[in-house]
């Protein structure tokens, strides 16, 4: 840029002052030939002081543009060392780059194979989770099922037990109250047995009795008409009470005896001495003790059909 500087400055002046003189023709036309000689060799000098101008100009701009030439190829030599440097570094860094891509890739398939593995197996493991808790969720609701069966059958069988023991705790209290009945029934029975004999004494001195009217009769020649019935044939013998308490043993169970005998006092009878005219009565008030029509009916036919064979 210095070099060219100077030569278009140098160029320059040339001009300006090629305008300013005269040329040659012009001195030779207005003036002699000494002002022309005169004139030559002052363009000779001008010239020849522009021309060496020009050439330690040119001089200069040489060794200008040498020294700039040889600081641009040294900055050269610098950059080419620089971007030399710069290269390997860069190919250090590449290859570094690649290695760890490569290590980074690797890695990742590395990574990648495991976690496909660690799902497969997770999958594997949630299936067969799965599969555990569907068998429990079965079993226990098998297991449910059979407990409740089982409670219900516990159940069943602790209310069969306590009816059972209930059964048997009345079975226990009618069996005593059917010993005691029986032995009422004994004591009933041997008291009939004892009535018996005294109504066949009775019977006996009746029968002779009227044997010896009958033969005071027949001596005094008049008919006699025969005597009222006895008052012992005018009432129940034992074993209407016997049959009677039986049937209603069968029919309401061991505390027919006391009920026999409540209803008779409730008459203000005794078994000992019931009159037959009342039997119709004491068959209606026992009757009261059984709720079903139907069987009240049968023990009614039952006992008419027993007070008519006594």
């Amino acid at each position: 840029m210095k070099v060219y500087d100077s030569l278009k400055e140098v160029v320059q002046e040339t001009l300006q002052r090629s305008k300013a003189s005269p040329t040659p023709s012009e001195l030779i036309k207005g003036n002699n030939a000494s002002m022309l000689n005169d004139a030559v060799e002052e363009l000779d000098k001008f010239v020849a002081h522009r021309i060496g101008k020009l050439k330690a100009a040119v001089k200069e701009s040489a060794a200008l543009v040498a020294s700039e030439a040889q600081h641009a190829e040294q900055v050269i030599d610098d950059l080419k060392t620089n971007v030399a440097v710069l290269e390997a570094k860069l190919r250090q860094t590449e290859d570094a780059s690649r290695s760890k891509d490569l290590a980074s890739q690797k890695t990742e398939e590395n990574f990648n194979a495991r976690i496909a593995a660690l799902e497969t197996k997770l999958k594997e493991t949630d299936e067969n989770v799965r599969a555990k808790d569907a068998a429990i969720k079965s079993l226990e609701q098998n297991n449910s099922a059979k407990i409740d069966d089982l409670e219900n059958q516990l159940k069943s069988k602790e209310k069969l037990l306590t009816n059972r023991s209930r059964e048997v705790i009345d079975l226990k209290a009618q069996l005593e109250h059917l010993r005691n009945g029986i032995k009422e029934m004994s004591s009933f029975f041997k008291q009939s047995e004892v009535l018996g004999v005294i109504e066949g004494q009775d019977k006996s001195a009746v029968s002779l009795k009227g044997e010896s009217k009958a033969a005071g009769a027949q001596a005094t020649g008049k008919a006699m008409a025969s005597p009222a019935p006895d008052a012992a044939q005018e009432n129940v013998s034992p074993e209407f009470f016997k049959q009677l308490t039986l049937e209603l043993i069968q029919t309401i169970g061991p505390m027919a005896p006391l009920i026999v005998r409540d209803h008779v006092k409730g008459l203000g009878e005794t078994m000992e001495q019931f009159p037959k005219a009342r039997v119709r009565e004491l068959l209606e008030t026992v009757s009261t003790e059984i709720l079903d029509e139907k069987v009240k009916t049968g023990f009614r036919e039952r006992i008419a059909q027993i007070n008519g064979h006594a």
